[in-house]
């Protein structure tokens, strides 16, 4: 298990490290690059949850962080001799809970960082802008998810019954 929270240390340390140059070197000055649209640096304070979206109050989304940790703890404890995969993206959503939970605790909002244009089809104006804890959390779901789902699932329904006799 120690393997997996060494990742998960890696990731707070690179989230907070990029956050911490973010707002010596981004904060109150133009985006970087200038004049480009797709993609650029550009220093924002997140008050609400993920995406900006502001329909749970903070304080509930806080305590349910919290609690989240324990159950991705206790989820990693489980997988560890199992496989690596969701092991893996366990160490990632930690990283990125350990990440953005002590911000909004001390801060009271997270430093985001990069910034991505959709077209404006999707009426959104400079969407998403996110930072490394946002990443590994995305990246994590979709190894743990994609392992629950797509081996562990189908490697159920494979096995035949064997609790049942006729």
């Amino acid at each position: 298990m120690l393997k997996y929270l060494s990742i998960t240390l890696a990731i707070v340390i690179l989230d907070h490290g990029t956050k911490y140059w973010a707002i010596l070197e981004l904060k109150g000055k133009m985006a970087w690059p200038h004049g480009w649209t797709l993609f650029r640096l550009d220093y924002a304070e997140n008050y609400h949850m993920i995406f900006s979206l502001s329909f749970i109050p903070m304080p509930l989304v806080n305590t349910l962080a919290i609690a989240a940790i324990g159950l991705l703890l206790y989820l990693l404890y489980e997988y560890k001799d199992k496989h690596i995969l969701p092991s893996i993206g366990l160490a990632f959503i930690l990283g990125g809970a350990f990440g953005n939970i002590p911000e909004r605790l001390i801060r009271g909002y997270v430093v985001d960082f990069i910034s991505v244009d959709w077209p404006d089809w999707l009426f959104f104006t400079r969407w998403p802008t996110f930072n490394i804890a946002d990443s590994a959390v995305n990246v994590g779901m979709v190894l743990y998810l994609g392992y629950v789902f797509f081996v562990e699932g189908r490697r159920e329904q494979l096995e035949p019954d064997t609790g049942s006799e006729n």
